[in-house]
């Protein structure tokens, strides 16, 4: 049976993928420990800024090349194969050349909407980063759609530990740095990963000469929902740091920051989940229709559920020593900003998933006007809950788009597909009450 169990696709590949995402967490917590205290209050802001911009670019690409990628490698027969992987390729650089000319853009007139000067430096040579993505994506994404995961681990622990390390070496031995050091140190990952990815994508037949336009076409008319969606999704998140840096300040965004890094715990088990779930679903709806994709979302959902509600609770209560312990005595700012932010671990499984069974039943078109319209409402009121509220406000403002979200999804999955919210707590009850069974059990034999 345990041969079974850990030979089993979802085994394998869910536990590569939720080590790849505690690591990059990890790592970021990790980096975020002591830069918070190498660099003062308005540095460490700016490099918030900084990460929250080049985390919306590679958003981007993971939307327009990723997911129409995978959902037409695994729908379609294998002599479009090559054709596909040719037309994501070019796509992945022409949106690789627009991000760069966007940043470049962006660097030269930033100043006009905060006071970074900085900044201006770290974008230009950030758009080192932007094409080493490119290839880490383009191979890393192949070897998932064919789930192997083994390769994108490596690769992306790799990327990660390079930050990682000269960040550590800067903190150990007191060396003076710099914001355009760690952007370059950022973006020479890059360079490590995508060669590395390459190493492990080498026999995957990664290049084609052949160019087909009519793939060209219809992976960008899928993509471009699924980019839609991801990038009102980031600019939801990010605006909430840039709203902080232009209306208050870059401190204001040091002190925010505390609680993001605790709250994105919560992305682990997301995006383990939405990694292996997302090709599995396709290949489910495929053979057994829009049933399959029903009882996946809800059983999905309350996994992560049983997994994030403790979180919640716990970080909720000891808000107080987390941000003593990773931030140090000069941050109490962020003790009830976190108290806050911990809730979003309830409301955001309902959406991640939301998004991802709407891209594998075909309609991603739904999750992109939905998505649209909740982001534009939620920069709405994050911004006039930051302008009376201050700091907090930032807070406050994304918890109340979280739990209207939660509320209209329900209603339109259960349009869709018939997802049934009960079916969620029942499920997630049963998962508690059998993992409550197995422990008397197993504390019962050995009392015995």
């Amino acid at each position: 049976m345990f041969k079974k169990i850990f030979g089993s696709y979802w085994f394998k590949s869910g536990s590569l993928t939720l080590l790849n995402r505690v690591s990059i967490t990890a790592f970021g917590l990790l980096n975020f420990f002591f830069l918070i205290r190498v660099l003062n209050q308005n540095d460490f802001g700016i490099w918030v800024v900084f990460l929250s911009v080049t985390a919306l670019s590679e958003s981007i690409r993971n939307a327009f090349i990723y997911n129409p990628l995978l959902r037409y490698l695994n729908s379609e027969d294998e002599k479009n194969r090559d054709d596909i992987i040719s037309a994501s390729l070019v796509l992945n650089l022409i949106a690789a050349t627009i991000i760069s000319v966007i940043f470049v853009g962006v660097a030269f007139t930033i100043n006009f909407m905060m006071d970074a000067p900085p900044l201006r430096n770290m974008l230009l040579i950030s758009i080192i980063a932007i094409y080493g993505f490119t290839w880490f994506a383009h191979f890393s994404f192949l070897q998932q759609a064919n789930f192997r995961f083994a390769g994108t681990f490596f690769s992306t622990f790799l990327q990660k530990f390079t930050l990682f390390a000269y960040i550590l070496y800067v903190y150990i031995f007191d060396v003076d740095t710099s914001l355009y050091l760690l952007a370059l140190v950022y973006s020479l990952g890059y360079v490590l990963s995508s060669t590395s990815a390459y190493i492990f994508a080498r026999n995957e037949r990664a290049f084609n000469k052949n160019f087909n336009r009519v793939w060209l076409s219809r992976l960008f008319h899928y993509g471009k929902y699924t980019l839609g969606t991801n990038v009102s999704t980031m600019l939801n998140k990010s605006t909430k740091e840039w709203f902080l840096a232009g209306m208050i300040g870059n401190a204001a965004v040091a002190i925010f920051s505390p609680a993001v890094r605790v709250a994105n715990l919560f992305q682990i088990p997301l995006d383990a989940i939405a990694s292996v779930f997302y090709p599995e679903m396709i290949n489910r709806v495929k053979n057994e229709g829009f049933q399959a994709a029903k009882y996946l979302y809800e059983k999905s959902v309350a996994m992560i559920l049983v997994v994030t509600v403790p979180g919640v609770l716990l970080v909720f209560f000891l808000a107080k020593y987390i941000v003593l312990f990773i931030a140090g005595p000069d941050y109490p700012a962020s003790i009830p900003v976190l108290q806050i932010m911990a809730f979003y671990g309830i409301f955001e499984p309902f959406q991640r998933q939301f998004g991802v069974t709407l891209n594998a039943i075909g309609k991603a078109h739904i999750n992109f006007y939905f998505i649209i319209l909740s982001s534009i409402l939620g920069i709405i009121i994050t911004y006039f809950s930051i302008r009376y509220y201050g700091i907090i406000g930032a807070a406050y403002g994304t918890l109340i788009t979280y739990s209207l979200a939660a509320v209209v999804i329900q209603y339109i999955l259960y349009k869709q597909i018939g997802v049934n919210t009960l079916n969620i707590f029942k499920f997630s009850g049963q998962a508690i009450r059998q993992g409550y069974e197995t422990v008397i059990k197993s504390t019962a034999k050995k009392l015995l």
